[in-house]
């Protein structure tokens, strides 16, 4: 099959050393000028591994009973960096993502989710199998030179860790395990099995979409932004350790206190921590002693960023489990709003004309200078 492949645009200078110890931040253009946004997306959105849901998104009910993606003749649809995209499950089992566009008129092949045996665009009729085959086509008699078997949805590569399911665009580019790396190593003792999914925030914040970043991928601002956080982290051993194209944040969970009863979000620190783990460019997968949240930032414009949180727990049914989730929410509720409030007023710094460029902190901004390593990287690249 044919298909147009990722067409980087022209590359961009960041100017950002090597060497943390010398190196000046990106300059406040990176943050502000709309054309960066457009360049971003093609040579980065388009060319690393996205997120696109998980192994139990829902996809509606046959006969009564609830259907999830890994059941067979199951599919969603999603959007990743202005591209529409569908996730299939085909008869047989295989798992497989396509170009939710269709190839006769550029018209969308489906919407939502549910279960079908075939898919067929609401614009003229064309219909494909779960396989990506074109099999209908009405009314095209006379159409010379036709090959039905050249037009079928176009395929993107699809691979899964865990629950999670990413996609990528560009087929000349590095598998996903070469993304996260370590990851599944440096996660192992969390017991992934039997997760539920519980809750999803979606968060509209008025800022560059590398701004949120930024503040993600360092603890600086904890002592000052973030007093709850700071209650229940041991700061003194915060630390990001850096990676090929992830980075991990390590914050052991401070031991309870009589005086914390109450007050504290998460329970005993007995050698337990959170891990807070990014995945190039836009994957946040926050780890806690009982539950799972992921973070997918999506860039809306060069100043307006989506920010969407899914959490993740164990048996969600029970009562217990409840209150619990309602807690560990409202906590990371509690510490995103104080990001908001942080990230829309750097926003509004950057575009000040008395500021271009900072410095970073060698010791606790690693993971920042890191992520601008990588866009370095991609954006530069011939």
């Amino acid at each position: 099959m044919s298909t147009k492949p990722v067409q980087p645009s022209a590359p961009l200078r960041l100017d950002v050393d090597e060497q943390i110890e010398c190196a000046q931040t990106l300059a406040s253009r990176f943050y502000t000028d709309p054309a960066i946004l457009d360049v971003e997306k093609a040579r980065i959105f388009r060319r690393t591994w996205q997120l696109v849901g998980t192994l139990d998104h829902a996809c509606g009910e046959v006969n009564g009973v609830k259907r999830t993606i890994a059941d067979p003749e199951s599919f969603f649809t999603a959007e990743v960096a202005g591209e529409r995209i569908v996730v299939v499950r085909d008869k047989d089992g295989v798992l497989r993502a396509f170009s939710n566009v269709c190839r006769h008129r550029a018209g969308p092949i489906t919407s939502g989710s549910g279960c079908k045996n075939v898919l067929r665009c609401g614009y003229h009729g064309w219909t494909y199998t779960l396989d990506g085959r074109l099999i209908g086509t009405p009314d095209v008699e006379g159409v010379e030179f036709f090959d039905r078997s050249t037009m079928g949805m176009v395929p993107l590569r699809l691979e899964t860790w865990e629950q999670f399911i990413f996609v990528n665009f560009d087929r000349e580019a590095v598998p996903l395990s070469d993304f996260l790396g370590d990851i599944p190593d440096q996660a192992r003792g969390f017991q992934f099995a039997g997760l539920q999914f519980a809750e999803r925030r979606d968060y509209v914040i008025n800022c560059n979409w590398k701004v949120y970043v930024d503040n993600y991928l360092e603890g600086y601002h904890i002592p000052i932004a973030h007093p709850g956080l700071m209650r229940e982290i041991d700061y003194s051993q915060y630390r990001t350790d850096t990676f090929r194209y992830h980075s991990e944040q390590f914050a052991p969970i401070r031991a309870m206190k009589a005086e914390d009863s109450g007050e504290r979000a998460y329970g005993p620190g007995n050698g337990t921590q959170a891990l807070y783990f990014w995945i190039f460019p836009n994957v946040m997968l926050n780890l806690y002693p009982d539950n799972v949240s992921t973070n997918l930032i999506v860039p809306l414009s060069q100043d307006k960023t989506l920010t969407i949180f899914e959490w993740f727990f164990h048996d969600v049914g029970s009562a217990k489990m409840q209150e619990r989730m309602k807690k560990a929410i409202a906590f990371s509720d509690e510490v995103q709003q104080e990001d908001i409030g942080l990230c829309e007023s750097v926003q509004r710094g950057l575009q000040s004309a008395l500021y271009d460029r900072g410095r970073y902190s060698v010791k606790r901004e690693n993971g920042v200078h890191h992520f601008h390593m990588l866009l370095r990287e991609f954006l530069e690249e011939k």
